[in-house]
């Protein structure tokens, strides 16, 4: 057998070895069955309840300058729409300017004297300690420099945000200091809706799974809104503060300031089940079963559970699970205890 049929049967080997390896891989692959997993729901009766609720803007910044100084110039009224980093305000600003000019007047000296210093450095004519110290100053004036054009810019404010002048807190002539707040900016691109509720009703905040509203102004039209946030210190009256978002679609045609009459969705559960599809349950030797699916590895194992009233069209309610669980949904009479599964898709629950 010569050299070159030893070789070309030597590669048909190597190729065949990688053939059939690649292939059993891929046959492992397609061993893995494709499952749906869901998750169970808390079951229970849902109640509406209605509370009265005022529309207001979504968020209000003060703006303020961040030097000292008398107010020069008032460039906006209230009620006037402004923009972001549009200028509304400026102090009076000559104390600033010639304190500006002083020091940059002082550090275009030393950049000159700086000049000859480098180069009596450089021929070893200054002792080392001196010249540090000469750069020391240099560094500080130019920090110092750089400071007061920084305080000269500040004499001017500009608006934090889009939005509407809300109030106006000085005029022009007035003394303010940095920080003081000289307008209410208030941004009217996200509204809300504010709602105070009874203790009973923020006591089962976590049970909420809905909320809509009603306006005068869209009579006809049940808004979709969503919770943002909750007070948890109730005021004098015994009532928490409950804010909820309203879609910016609407901000065309509602304004802060209206009424709405919001429409609140809770969950009462009356005891510990849960509800799952009718076809994620499996019988085995007298008892049901699902599958719980483990993210870890992939796998799955069988849980018990005990099956609850009647079924309520697709669904059936059940206990034994909790609502972080992924079940299998469909094809359970075809699995096995420890099976490694393809997750397919992860659906929501809707029966």
């Amino acid at each position: 057998m010569n050299l070159k049929l030893i070789s070309a049967l030597t590669l048909s080997g190597f190729l065949a070895f990688v053939t059939v390896d690649c292939s059993n891989k891929a046959t492992e692959s397609e061993k893995l069955r494709s499952v749906i997993l869901t998750s169970p729901v808390t079951a229970g009766t849902t109640t509406s309840t209605e509370y009265s609720g005022v529309i207001e803007e979504g968020r209000s910044t003060t703006a303020s300058f961040m030097a000292d100084g008398k107010i020069l110039k008032i460039l906006v009224k209230e009620g006037d729409r402004v923009r972001k980093g549009q200028l509304i305000a400026v102090l009076d600003d000559k104390d600033y300017q010639i304190g500006a000019s002083q020091l940059k007047t002082q550090f275009d000296q030393m950049t000159h004297e700086k000049e000859r210093m480098d180069e009596m450095y450089r021929r070893q004519n200054i002792a080392p300690n001196d010249y540090e110290k000469f750069i020391a100053g240099y560094e500080q004036l130019k920090l110092q420099m750089e400071m007061m054009n920084n305080k000269l810019e500040y004499t001017k404010l500009y608006s934090p945000s889009n939005g509407y002048v809300a109030e106006k807190f000085m005029e022009v002539g007035e003394l303010t200091g940095a920080g003081t707040p000289i307008f209410k900016i208030t941004d009217d691109t996200s509204l809300t809706a504010n709602v105070a509720l009874p203790v009973s009703m923020y006591l089962q905040r976590n049970k909420i799974k809905g909320a809509s509203g009603i306006t005068p102004a869209l009579p006809d039209t049940e808004l979709p809104l969503s919770i943002e946030s909750f007070t948890p210190d109730a005021g004098n009256n015994m009532l928490y503060q409950m804010k909820l978002l309203i879609p910016s679609k609407y901000n065309a045609t509602l304004s802060p300031g209206m009424n709405i009459r919001v429409k609140l969705n809770t969950i009462v559960a009356d005891n510990e089940g849960m509800e799952i599809p009718v076809r994620a349950i499996f019988e085995q030797e007298g008892k049901n079963y699902v599958w719980v699916y483990n993210p870890s590895d992939s796998t799955i194992n069988k849980k018990p559970i005990v099956i609850e009233g009647l079924q309520k069209g697709k669904a059936i309610e059940v206990k034994g699970l909790e609502e972080n669980d992924k079940i299998v949904e469909t094809g359970v009479k075809q699995l096995y205890e420890g099976e490694k599964v393809n997750v397919a898709q992860i659906s929501d629950y809707g029966l």
